[in-house]
């Protein structure tokens, strides 16, 4: 998958997200990419950013995002982006989700983007 802008790239975390393909959402991530949790722990490395991001995607929920703004510096993007996830969760209750993702992005030798750092929750944690 070739994600030939950061805006691309950022549409293609969603579109995993719903479609609940957890190996095409894992292979958006840098290897040492990083993905912080509602909690503010740290998952580095796409095998543990892998075991976080399934338990969301079982929840079958619906990710809807909006890139609010792009800061460029080079090969370095720096973003922000509202999101709301909703889904059901293991009791059947409904789980209401939303925030305003900060994340960093690079270019690759190949001109297409990765996500370095996701930080889903922003300055909440």
């Amino acid at each position: 998958m070739t994600n030939s802008t950061p805006e691309e790239l950022l549409h293609q975390v969603t579109e995993c997200m719903n479609n609940k393909d957890l190996d095409a959402f894992v292979s958006l991530y840098e290897p040492e990419g990083s993905f912080i949790d509602e909690s503010g722990e740290n998952f580095n490395g796409t095998e543990r950013i892998r075991e976080k991001i399934k338990g969301f995607m079982d929840m079958n929920g619906k990710l809807e995002n909006t890139v609010r703004r792009i800061i460029p510096a080079g090969n370095i993007i720096l973003a922000y982006s509202d999101w709301t996830f909703k889904a059901s969760g293991p009791d059947g209750n409904p789980v209401d989700l939303s925030g305003t993702a900060i994340d960093v992005l690079r270019k690759q030798s190949d001109d297409s983007w990765l996500i370095v750092i996701d930080n889903p929750w922003g300055i909440k944690k």
